[in-house]
């Protein structure tokens, strides 16, 4: 179980996040929608610092080393190619392999990552992201810029983690969650405006439209 406990990020006199609180079971997928949904995110991976609130693993504090990052726009070392950026995940993570993830998103191994259109980098990071085998991940904008056939890919593969027993933070817009998710939360002016499961997408909506909630 993940526990986020009255978490309060502000970025200067603006208040991101303000007392959020939510209960994530481990072994399934959370979707994260509305606004404050990235530096959520980047807050769990310790990218933010809260101003206030606690985010706890188990009862413990949540660590780097079981977490990893997607972000939503993926960035690498120039002049390093493809293949380069594969041998150093494989040599922080022994026995870890990239062959079936990139059948699932190829990406050529010799261009320079840096240098690769939006959808192969989107593809790029999704491979290294997934090659340690981390029990949290956190999906920062997921599907953005992807092609169509990626992102059907990765909707897939999505509902196939929360099966193996992974704990997947989903942050998107509310329409790219549905289908995917096992329950999902919509933020909205700094809180929670609700909590909603898998098969109560039509009601966020109708909620998410009532309350201004823009999907962006």
């Amino acid at each position: 179980m993940i526990t986020i406990d009255a978490l309060r990020i502000c970025d200067g006199e603006r208040t991101l996040l303000d007392g959020v609180t939510m209960h994530l079971p481990a072994n399934a997928v959370h979707g994260i929608a509305g606004e404050g949904r990235s530096v959520l995110l980047k807050a769990l991976y310790g990218l933010v610092t809260p101003d206030a609130g606690r985010m706890t693993s188990g009862g413990h504090p949540l660590r780097r080393s079981d977490v990893a990052f997607l972000e939503a726009e993926p960035r690498f070392w120039p002049g390093l190619t493809v293949r380069d950026h594969l041998d150093l995940v494989r040599r922080y993570n022994p026995g870890s392999d990239p062959a079936s993830m990139l059948r699932r998103f190829p990406v050529l191994l010799d261009a320079e990552a840096a240098a690769l259109p939006e959808a192969e980098r989107k593809r790029l990071a999704l491979v290294l992201l997934l090659m340690p085998r981390k029990r949290v991940l956190l999906l920062d904008e997921p599907f953005r810029g992807l092609d169509v056939e990626s992102a059907f890919m990765l909707r897939q593969l999505i509902l196939q983690l929360g099966s193996d027993g992974r704990t997947v933070l989903a942050a998107a817009r509310l329409a790219e969650l549905d289908g995917i998710c096992d329950d999902f939360y919509l933020l909205g002016g700094g809180v929670v405006r609700g909590r909603y499961e898998h098969y109560e997408f039509a009601r966020a909506v109708r909620e998410a439209t009532a309350s201004g909630i823009a999907e962006k």
